[in-house]
């Protein structure tokens, strides 16, 4: 059985806002960061971005066993 997970964060690094998305599938990890500009981002302009564009984003993957084995030879 597959799992599917998504999650989007929106943070506030200074000068700007940013949305993180991230999503998992069985061992794939993938992220976008998206810059979404200097003032606090409107709930109808999230909605617009993950409905209307969410075909635009692009995702950097990563397989989980790699991420993993990145962390032990770092420690």
């Amino acid at each position: 059985m597959s799992t599917i997970k998504g999650s989007l964060t929106i943070v506030y690094e200074p000068p700007f806002y940013k949305a993180i998305f991230e999503r998992r599938f069985n061992s794939t990890y993938e992220v976008s960061q998206i810059n979404l500009g200097p003032s606090e981002p409107k709930l109808t302009l999230i909605y617009d971005l993950v409905i209307h564009h969410w075909n635009r984003i692009i995702f950097f993957k990563q397989t989980v066993c790699a991420l993993y084995e990145q962390q032990s030879l770092s420690s």
